[in-house]
């Protein structure tokens, strides 16, 4: 069973990140960042930085990184374990995707 059984969306690899594609139309990106810098709390909100981690963007959103819950990809990792760490990322995505879409939402 492949990550696009059943689903509402396709994969295309747009260079270091990953497109979900719905209805012919780009939805979403996942991507993997190493330690990220950014505010919480809105304007004014203290400086935080993320561990590495996936994280999933709509397009209707692109000021919104969702991140995931899935493993983050180690600098030890062998190539086969970076795609294996890719595909769980993006099965995790998918799912949120679907739901989405399911709702109307994409």
């Amino acid at each position: 069973m492949g990550i696009e059984d059943k689903s509402s969306h396709t994969w295309v690899r747009l260079g270091p990140v990953y497109g979900a594609v719905v209805e012919n139309r780009l939805a979403a990106i996942v991507y993997h960042a190493e330690a990220k810098r950014g505010l919480t709390g809105g304007p004014g909100g203290n400086g935080t930085v993320s561990d590495p981690a996936w994280y999933l963007v709509w397009v209707h959103e692109p000021h919104r990184h969702f991140q995931l819950s899935s493993p983050p990809r180690k600098p030890d990792m062998t190539s086969e374990q970076l795609e294996d760490a890719a595909f769980v990322a993006l099965a995790e995505a998918g799912k949120i995707i679907d739901e989405q879409v399911s709702r109307g939402k994409s």
